[in-house]
């Protein structure tokens, strides 16, 4: 059975790209199942035990460098051990990674790309392997037609309360097949439990940590391409997020989020009721927690320094880099450099002045379960960006990030007309079809992958379920009159609420935002 729901991935994603290779999404799909425990694939098996990492150093457009320093560590016991949580904001953790990543960017050749990937699949943590070959796939031209599969299959732990998989491994051992409901974390008595399927929806969650895979704040050029506008990107993204959010609340009759504030207790708490697959429950937060100092990671006056810097950036009009230079930006590329600082990436002018408000604060907010590591506690949601949104202070957190970009935007010169007119262009009709309304409909999921495998006891058909928000068919239908030579031309729909939660219409100043 296993062997069928493996090929029959394969047959989708082939039949999702006519062009794919179809070896190469076998051997994808294979690699990510059963994380845990051997390779499935008999032949991807033999390549794991028989395939020489350091044995033909041509196969590699750096020479072999990264695998020989990968190589080396593996033998010395360097790397971190298997069946242990992952979490990319520790530093540790993301180096090994990247260290996989390096050897797997620099194949030449699927052949080399794939026995690097089977052989350190069976020998470095899940987690890591994981990360790494996700990243690998989105930016290596090898794999440029594989269709990666959901992490929500892949890391079923991440993404489904810990209930639901109790009762998962519960049927794997009565060998009784079983679809199981999940539910939102929280109860009635939580207001923020009436947003709660925004925040924890897998589709969103998927979403948010697959941006960070495609524009990773530790991606160098050197990798082989520079990725444009991740700045720009990295604050859009989230905007989106958080304006989105503002909205659900609106419409279940709750106030936009509130920024997260230093000198102010987090007023949310949070219980994930999610657990590791190693390594426990994620902690929980209780309401009203007060920040504190994170040992080893900030004091909470280093993130007011830092955000007065960033803010002082915004007033003068331009930043400092590394070298003392002043860069503009109080024009179109400045909300790019902004948002390199930050977040920040390795694109940032000057990361040493300017810190890296929105990684740290990720960790100080995740740590405020266990500050001072008093219990020995595993990283919290907000370190994973699988699970961040499931607590809504992330989006306190970004409606903070929000408003400093907000300040940036408020600082430029407004557009002119000749910057927004398409001279011999109009749009002379605007229509709908079809009703604006959404809905909630159930989603399943398998969570194959959530069980551990043991000898004799087969797999069963074993998956979850989650109400998830859809809406009904509509359609624009926009009638443009141009009264010149033909011209190419997008089309931008811009939306927002025409009420806030207490019947009150927006200005136009506010919807704009």
């Amino acid at each position: 059975m296993r062997v069928l729901v493996v090929l029959g991935l394969v047959a989708a994603a082939a039949f999702q790209v006519a062009s794919a290779d179809v070896q190469q999404q076998k051997d994808v799909l294979y690699l990510l199942n059963k994380i845990y425990g051997d390779i499935q694939d008999g032949d991807l098996l033999a390549t794991a035990n028989s395939f020489d990492p350091v044995g033909n150093l041509g196969s590699y457009s750096d020479g072999g460098a990264a695998v020989q320093k990968l190589v080396q560590d593996l033998n010395d016991g360097k790397l971190l051990e298997q069946k242990h949580w992952f979490s990319l904001f520790n530093t540790r953790h993301r180096n090994e990674a990247l260290m996989l990543f390096d050897v797997l960017i620099h194949c030449k050749d699927w052949a080399s790309f794939v026995g690097n990937a089977a052989y350190f699949r069976q020998k470095m943590n899940e987690g890591e392997f994981v990360y790494a070959l996700y990243v690998a796939v989105i930016h290596s031209s090898l794999a440029e037609h594989v269709v990666l599969p959901p992490l929500y299959e892949v890391t079923p732990h991440l993404f489904t309360n810990s209930e639901v998989i109790e009762e998962a491994y519960r049927a794997k051992q009565k060998q009784t097949p079983g679809k199981f409901k999940s539910s939102f974390t929280g109860t009635k008595k939580n207001p923020e439990q009436r947003v709660a399927y925004f925040g924890e929806d897998i589709g969103l969650n998927t979403h948010h940590v697959t941006w960070h895979m495609e524009f990773p704040f530790w991606w160098n050029d050197a990798y082989g391409h520079h990725l444009d506008r991740k700045g720009e990107n990295f604050f859009w993204i989230h905007h989106q997020l958080t304006v989105r959010f503002d909205a659900e609340r609106l419409s279940n009759y709750l106030d936009p989020v509130g920024e997260l504030q230093w000198n102010k207790p987090i007023v949310d708490g949070f219980a994930p009721h999610t657990t590791y697959k190693y390594g426990g429950q994620f902690p929980a937060r209780p309401d009203n927690v007060k920040f504190e100092d994170v040992d080893d990671v900030a004091r909470i006056r280093d993130m007011v320094i830092v955000e007065s810097r960033i803010r002082d950036a915004i007033a003068h009009g331009y930043i400092v880099d590394s070298e003392g230079k002043h860069i503009d930006i109080s024009n179109e590329k400045g909300i790019d450099i902004l948002g390199d600082i930050i977040e920040s990436s390795l694109y940032s002018p000057n990361v040493q002045y300017y810190g890296a408000l929105h990684n740290t604060a990720h960790i100080v907010l995740g740590r405020q379960g266990d500050p001072h590591g008093k219990f020995d506690l595993p990283p919290g949601v907000l370190e994973h960006f699988e699970t961040a949104t499931r607590d809504p202070s992330f989006f306190r957190l970004h409606k903070y990030m929000d408003n400093i970009f907000k300040e940036h935007k408020d600082n430029l010169p407004p557009y002119t007309k000749a910057d927004l007119e398409f001279s011999g262009v109009s749009v002379t009709e605007l229509a709908v079809v079809g009703e604006l309304e959404t809905y909630f409909e159930d989603f399943e999921y398998s969570l194959i992958n959530a069980v551990d495998d043991a000898e004799g006891i087969p797999d069963v058909e074993i998956s979850t379920y989650v109400p998830r928000l859809n809406h009904k068919e509509f359609t624009f239908r926009i009638d443009v009159e141009n009264g010149g030579a033909e011209r190419l031309a997008t089309v931008r729909i811009f939306a927002w609420p025409h009420k806030d939660n207490n019947g009150i219409e927006y200005t136009f100043d506010e919807g704009r935002w």
